[in-house]
C-alpha cells in the first residue's frame, strides 16, 4: 500500500513538473522571449523619443548654421578676451530662477538685445527643459552673448577653484537654429558631467601638472580614477596625447587639420582633436543625439563608451524625453 501511495506521489510530482515546465514556456502563456535587461530597455525608450524627435525637427545632429566643430569651447579658454569683450548680459542663478542680471555696458554692439529680459530667460527655460534638475544644479551664473554667426557657440567655466559652481554661456544668435542650440547646450553639458568637483580633485602638486602621472589632469585639477575623464582618456587618449601636446594641436589650426586627417576615424567632428575635453563633449553629445553604433572604428566606440554606465543610459532618455517635449513647443 504505502508503495503504491509512494508512486502515485512521484508521479503526480512529475506531472506537476511537466506541466508547470510547459507553462514557464507555452507561446502566449507568458513571454517566451529573454527577458531584456533594464538597461537595453532604457535604451530602446531612448531611441523611441529620438524617433520622435527626427520625426519632428529631422536629424538633430544635422544643422544649418554652425557645425559640430564648433560646439563648445576649451574650458582653459573660457577666460578669453573674445567672451569678454561679446558677453551681453550675466545672470545670477538661484533654485533654477534668474536673477540680478548685469549688462555689459562695454559691448555697445547689443545694447537693445541686453535688455530683452524676454529672450535671456527662454534662452535659459531650454536649458532647464532639456537638462533634468538634478543634474543642472552646479550652474549658478548663465550668460548670454555673442561673437557672430557659427563662431563660439557656448561655453561653461567654473566660478570657484574647486569646481563648484559654473556659468553657462549661450551665443543668441546661434540659438535661433534649434538644432544648433540644443546640440551645444548638450555638449556643454557634457563638460559640467565629465569636470565637476565629484570628478576632479583641485588639490594636486601643480609642479607635476605637465607630466600626466596615471589619471588624466586638466588645466582645474586632477580627474580620479574612476572618473568618465579618466577612464575615457585612458582607453583613447594615452596613446597619443604626448604627440598632441608636442604638435601644439590645441593652439595651432594647421596641427589640427593634419591631427584630424591623420587619425581621421578616431573622432567624430574635427573640434574633438582640438582638446581631450571636448573630444568626449563630442562624443557625449552623439552618444545622446544618435543611434548605438557598430563599434567599426575608435569613433564609433568613443561614441558607445558612455553605454558602459547605466546611470549615464538613463541620463540619455531622460534627456531626449525632455527634448522631445522642447522640440513639441515650436
Amino acid at each position: 500500500m504505502q508503495r503504491i501511495l509512494f508512486l502515485i506521489f512521484t508521479s503526480s510530482l512529475l506531472f506537476l513538473s511537466y506541466f508547470s515546465y510547459e507553462i514557464i514556456t507555452m507561446p502566449g502563456f507568458i513571454d517566451d522571449t529573454v527577458e531584456k535587461s533594464s538597461s537595453e530597455g532604457t535604451i530602446e525608450e531612448g531611441d523611441g523619443y529620438l524617433d520622435e524627435i527626427k520625426e519632428l525637427i529631422g536629424d538633430p545632429l544635422d544643422f544649418k548654421s554652425g557645425a559640430p566643430t564648433k560646439a563648445g569651447t576649451n574650458i582653459e579658454q573660457s577666460q578669453s578676451a573674445l567672451i569678454q569683450k561679446s558677453t551681453i548680459v550675466t545672470y545670477q542663478v538661484t533654485n533654477d530662477v534668474l536673477s540680478n542680471g548685469i549688462i555689459n555696458t562695454a559691448n555697445t554692439n547689443q545694447t537693445e538685445y541686453a535688455r530683452d529680459t524676454n529672450d535671456h530667460h527662454r534662452l535659459w527655460d531650454t536649458f532647464k527643459t532639456i537638462i533634468p534638475a538634478d543634474l543642472r544644479t552646479n550652474v549658478y551664473s548663465f550668460s548670454v552673448f555673442s561673437d557672430g554667426i557659427s563662431n563660439l557657440l557656448g561655453y561653461v567655466e567654473p566660478l570657484d577653484y574647486n569646481g563648484d559652481t559654473w556659468q553657462l554661456g549661450v551665443d543668441f544668435i546661434d540659438s535661433i537654429d534649434k538644432k544648433n542650440f540644443y546640440y551645444t547646450l548638450i555638449h556643454e553639458y557634457g563638460h559640467l558631467l565629465t569636470l565637476n568637483n565629484k570628478q576632479l580633485v583641485s588639490n594636486y602638486d601643480w609642479k607635476t601638472f605637465d607630466q600626466k602621472e596615471t589619471t588624466y589632469s586638466s588645466f582645474y585639477g586632477e580627474s580620479t580614477p574612476d572618473s568618465y575623464m579618466n577612464v575615457y582618456y585612458q582607453e583613447f587618449w594615452i596613446y597619443y596625447y604626448k604627440e598632441w601636446q608636442h604638435l601644439n594641436v590645441q593652439s595651432d589650426s594647421k596641427a589640427q587639420q593634419a591631427f584630424y586627417l591623420e587619425h581621421a576615424d578616431d573622432f567624430l567632428t574635427s573640434y574633438a582633436v582640438t582638446h581631450p575635453e571636448e573630444d568626449i563633449a563630442e562624443s557625449w553629445t552623439f552618444f545622446i543625439l544618435s543611434p548605438k553604433q557598430s563599434n567599426d572604428t575608435v569613433a564609433q566606440k568613443k561614441q558607445n563608451f558612455f553605454y558602459q554606465f547605466p546611470e549615464l543610459v538613463e541620463t540619455r532618455t531622460e534627456i531626449l524625453k525632455n527634448l522631445l517635449t522642447e522640440a513639441k513647443k515650436d
